[in-house]
């Protein structure tokens, strides 16, 4: 029997709002952050195949509203690859073996931009003290 995806390890090994905001924390299967009165999480984006993900759910929540937008971050979209040099490989699908190539090494640059482009839109500078 296959075991399933490490969610908390895989998304500690990203941790990409933790990237944006040095206070984020993966608690369970989400990564979590505030930013601005807001509350951002990030979760791994099933496939059609069961424990298969194909990217990354982020979510922007107010905590008055609810939740206000939810964006696919495609693993394949945002060029992600494991490995390093003549080992460095796409990664299209995560599942339970490509989980293991993280931990030698992933690339997330294009990720990285995405969150914070996304973050920033709806992450309303907090007020001054002034």
């Amino acid at each position: 029997m296959a075991r399933p995806v490490p969610h908390h390890a895989v998304l500690s090994i990203f941790h990409l709002l933790r990237r944006v905001e040095p206070t984020a924390a993966v608690v369970g299967t989400k990564e979590v952050a505030r930013i601005g009165g807001l509350v951002f999480t990030l979760s791994l984006a099933p496939s059609n195949w069961h424990d298969r993900y194909q990217g990354l759910h982020l979510t922007a929540i107010s905590p008055t509203a609810g939740e206000l937008a939810t964006t696919l971050l495609s693993f394949e979209d945002y060029k992600v690859t494991t490995g390093t040099g003549a080992a460095r490989r796409r990664l299209c699908l995560l599942d339970e073996y490509t989980a293991g190539d993280l931990t030698n090494g992933v690339s997330t640059d294009a990720l990285e931009e995405a969150v914070a482009a996304f973050t920033a839109a709806f992450a309303a500078p907090a007020p001054s003290a002034n």
